[in-house]
């Protein structure tokens, strides 16, 4: 009997599986066309079979951001991102204690906020700010968290708490966890452009373009290395 439980544990379950093929297709979802829609009925599946499935819904959370990121209208944005949040709100009730579901219910709610413009947006930086220190108390290395802190400081005006210094700080410290964290050092480069430091901006792009084993590697694919090239295309027209 014991043998026999141990087997299945290892072999773990059918939405356990289901999330594994589509955790693969979606962060490579540059390699083929549909791998993102796959990605998407897969977790459906996931969602019928087994609705409080954790990962599952913090994967689901995660595809909603990132077609709210493909969605042309601020409409559809919008409706994509409340989503993505309605979702990763459920996580969160569901496990208070898992980072994800904070984590990705607070990047929701950031684009929301991005979607409305930073000015019409001011009122949500006091529960961003609690709901990020959060992640970073249930798990310190998590890496997304100190992006998004380095975001916010860095995006936010100076009058309603942008600080740079800061900014600089959380990046520094989320890279070195992660060090093809692709998206945080792209987000430390322009940082360093508002600090007029352009040849540490250059010095951080550079380094996004050499990455070869990125944590994320279709962001870095699509999104990371060709806003990185545009970037450096633009420092060397000044």
């Amino acid at each position: 009997m014991t043998l026999l439980l141990t087997a299945v544990l290892l072999a773990g379950t059918p939405a356990d599986s289901l999330c594994d093929r589509a955790a693969n297709l979606f962060f490579n979802r540059h390699l083929a066309p549909d791998n993102l829609e796959n990605a998407r009925r897969l977790l459906a599946e996931v969602r019928a079979l087994a609705p409080k499935h954790e990962r599952g819904l913090y994967l689901w959370s995660r595809l909603h951001v990132q077609l709210g990121d493909l969605a042309k209208t601020k409409r559809d944005k919008f409706r994509l991102y409340e989503r993505a949040r309605a979702i990763a709100d459920t996580l969160k009730r569901l496990n208070p204690n898992n980072p994800d579901g904070v984590m990705w219910w607070a990047v929701a709610q950031a684009r929301i906020g991005q979607t409305r413009g930073v000015l019409n947006s001011l009122f949500m930086v006091p529960t961003l700010k609690r709901e990020f220190g959060r992640v970073l108390e249930l798990d310190p290395k998590y890496a997304t968290a100190y992006d998004a802190f380095g975001v916010l400081y860095c995006e936010l005006p100076a009058f309603a708490g942008g600080d740079l210094a800061l900014s600089e700080e959380y990046l520094v410290r989320g890279l070195q966890i992660d060090p093809n964290y692709t998206l945080m050092r792209l987000d430390l480069a322009k940082t360093y452009i508002k600090q007029g430091r352009i040849d540490d901006a250059r010095t951080q792009l550079n380094y996004v373009l050499a990455t070869t084993r990125p944590t994320f590697p279709a962001d870095c694919i699509l999104d990371d290395q060709p806003e990185a090239r545009e970037l450096l295309d633009r420092l060397d027209r000044r």
